[in-house]
């Protein structure tokens, strides 16, 4: 039982290098309401917990986050977006067509999305550690944070080994107080901040659809819905009974009306918070209920604070967590044949090249479905020679 407890503890702690820094830039350099976002996150984290019975991810869509970060999008434009992804995910779901698309998404294909997602998590670990966004109020010089970074990913890798989940509580704890010990910040008491519902300006909806929707629909497609719903069965069998690609493409559509219509950001179920929780020792549904929990509680009682209180977290401890993620989810490839991981790696290589896995995608897809095709005109040519003859 305490091994649970601390194991979901563990996993609640482990996305937080996603969620922090991509959160502090949209509220920061987009302008979006930080208890808004919080409130609004952590009732899906719950949500999320509550339909699935499992620990299940909720993250910020990262390649929409990062473009709308690069151009410093309003928040109108990136609430379409929230929109319009919610809107398409329905869809796929009301339709049919998520499940339908799932059967095209074999496992090389998912394994060469979730490869790619793994190596530029690694990539924005190290990123993060040698420049970290000025949220982060203490940060110590680049070589001793890699150095840091690289002994958490040691940490956290024999914690998850020996199932010693407490091991990493006790570093955030630690690097909070060293934090605190240094810096000596000071807080007020809270305060209630409600979001209110507001829809965009039509004008800001075909802006939003090519500059952020378009990108970032194969990804959310192919690693969010089916990748996630793959990993889910992988790691807890028939305790994930209740994911489907048709479901999660459906908590996640509705996830992401609510969450833009009462100033939240974009959201998703990404198959590397699912690696990064589990590995970390989340083994139950509560995690969500913790994690979405202090969210909640931070949005709404907090929100003048919250920046501040993110940036008593170390920065190299975060870059560790990811770090870990992204390399047990680039792993994820191992389980398929040689030539198989060597075409999943060449995809992602694509991807990772271009900034835009959207081309791994298609590359996997390409190679995955080409015997079938060429299968299915073998197949015609000799049925239509066979009728012929006849």
């Amino acid at each position: 039982m305490t091994r649970t407890i601390t194991g979901d503890v563990s996993g609640a702690l482990a996305d937080l290098g996603i969620l922090v820094p991509l959160t502090a830039a949209l509220v920061v350099v987009n302008g979006l309401d930080v208890g808004s976002v919080l409130l609004i996150a952590g009732l899906l984290v719950v949500t999320a917990g509550l339909v699935f019975r499992i620990p299940f991810p909720v993250q910020p869509l990262k390649a929409l986050t990062a473009l709308a970060v690069a151009q410093q999008l309003a928040p109108d434009v990136i609430h379409a977006a929230g929109l319009e992804i919610g809107v398409v995910l329905l869809v796929m779901s009301l339709t049919g067509l998520a499940t339908w698309l799932s059967k095209l998404f074999t496992k090389p294909v998912i394994r060469a999305l979730q490869f790619g997602v793994g190596w530029l998590l690694v990539v924005t670990a190290v990123k993060l550690v040698l420049k970290p966004p000025a949220v982060f109020v203490y940060s110590p010089s680049s070589r001793t944070g890699l150095l840091l970074a690289a002994l958490t990913v040691g940490v956290v890798m024999i914690a998850a080994w020996r199932r010693w989940y407490v091991l990493s509580i006790v570093l955030v704890v630690v690097g909070v107080i060293v934090t605190l010990l240094v810096e000596q910040p000071s807080f007020g008491g809270p305060s209630i901040d409600l979001p209110t519902f507001s829809i965009p300006p039509w004008s800001v909806f075909g802006t939003a659809f090519v500059l952020l929707v378009i990108p970032q629909i194969p990804l959310t497609y192919g690693n969010a819905v089916v990748g996630v719903s793959d990993l889910a069965h992988q790691q807890f069998g028939e305790r994930a009974d209740r994911v489907s690609p048709s479901r999660v493409a459906l908590v996640c559509g509705l996830g992401n009306l609510v969450s833009a219509t009462f100033g939240g950001m974009p959201m998703c179920h990404g198959s590397s918070g699912l690696s990064a929780h589990v590995r970390m020792g989340a083994q139950t549904w509560k995690m969500n209920a913790m994690l979405g929990g202090v969210l909640v509680t931070l949005g709404v009682f907090f929100s003048d604070q919250v920046l501040e209180m993110f940036g008593l977290l170390p920065v190299w401890i975060l870059g560790g967590f990811l770090a870990y993620a992204g390399i047990r989810h680039a792993l994820l490839v191992l389980d398929l044949a040689p030539l198989q991981i060597a075409i999943a790696v060449a995809a992602a290589a694509v991807g990772i090249w271009t900034s835009n896995l959207a081309y791994t995608t298609a590359i996997a897809l390409v190679v995955a479905q080409a015997p079938v095709v060429v299968s299915r005109i073998r197949t015609a040519r000799s049925n239509k020679r066979t009728t012929s003859e006849k």
